[in-house]
């Protein structure tokens, strides 16, 4: 497996001394403006890691990229300590009333870790906004606690859709509706293309070559590189082909399993994303007993971490 290269301290782009912002890379005009946001979860190291990966690779390379490259840290103080958030989960705030309230309370006068994080981070996003005169494409990456395959979120719409099987990623329809609250979801809603990026188990030391890759290859996609990469992005397209084969292209959300607070919920061992399942299969327990699967499917992002308040979700293969 090829070995990136991170950027120096020297080379990151700071706007605060805490580095929100990993980097940034000004290309030629005309191009995409593409925005990679991670560590909304401080458990989730995985994604800031290669999110450096990217910048060691693309800063100063010749031609230069098309367009713009931004790449953010969000949630600083739960990333230094690993822990998924510290007092409300941060990817579930964006709500145009949290947003607001956020913006015209005082820092001083916020309680919550992760709504000072959301004030510190609005304005880079709004920047980056105002400044794009195309959509700008956003991927908000993620990791889970489970072991098994790599996989996106992301809505129908046929842009999307375009966009992402160019990744060689399994597409995932219907969490960024059932998830409330999400980034990518808003930020979906304010005209971005906005996708969530799962890149696989948190510790699996493979899950930051997967993020890498799917990155690189988004950057193709989009036209922000090209010869500059050709070796790479094929060894990149390899990679992720074998990784995913034999998953389904595209899925669609069935079920999702919500765990209510002090319900006890315990996920069975031995469970990993794309792992088939059968109706009336036994997959967890609570303080009510047995909770069996509601249909056949394939089970996705069961959980086994003490954070989290979805349980697992039931995915089937989209047949539209």
């Amino acid at each position: 497996m090829r070995r990136m290269r991170n950027p120096t301290k020297s080379n990151i782009v700071t706007e605060t001394e805490d580095d929100r912002i990993l980097g940034v890379i000004e290309g030629d005009p005309g191009g995409p403006t593409v925005v990679v946001l991670t560590g909304l979860h401080g458990n989730e190291s995985a994604g800031v890691d290669s999110a450096k990966n990217l910048f060691g690779m693309l800063d100063g390379i010749r031609p230069p990229i098309r367009g713009r490259l931004v790449l953010l840290r969000a949630n600083l103080p739960a990333l230094e300590h690993n822990v998924r958030y510290f007092d409300e989960d941060m990817n579930r705030l964006w709500f145009p009333s949290v947003i607001e309230k956020v913006r015209d309370t005082p820092e001083a006068q916020i309680k919550s870790n992760e709504r000072r994080q959301m004030k510190r981070l609005l304005p880079i996003l709004d920047d980056i906004e105002k400044e794009s005169d195309a959509p700008v494409v956003l991927a908000d990456v993620h990791t889970f606690s489970a072991e098994g395959r790599m996989f996106s979120i992301t809505s129908s719409d046929p842009r999307q859709r375009e966009l992402l099987s160019n990744l060689y990623v399994p597409m995932v329809f219907g969490i960024e509706k059932s998830l409330r609250g999400t980034a990518l979801r808003y930020y979906q809603d304010q005209g971005f293309i906005s996708f969530g990026l799962e890149g696989g188990q948190h510790q699996n030391e493979l899950t930051e070559y997967n993020i890498t890759a799917s990155l690189m290859l988004l950057l193709h996609a989009v036209g922000s590189i090209d010869k500059q990469y050709v070796d790479e992005i094929k060894e990149f397209e390899r990679h992720l082909k074998e990784h995913t084969k034999n998953l389904p292209v595209e899925t669609e959300l069935v079920y999702q399993h919500i765990i209510e607070p002090g319900d006890g919920f315990a996920m069975r061992p031995g469970f990993s994303n794309f792992q088939p399942i059968k109706k009336g299969e036994w997959l967890a327990n609570d303080d009510k007993g047995k909770i069996i699967a509601q249909t056949d499917g394939y089970i996705l992002m069961p959980l086994y971490q003490k954070q989290g308040n979805d349980g697992f979700f039931i995915i089937k293969e989209n047949e539209g």
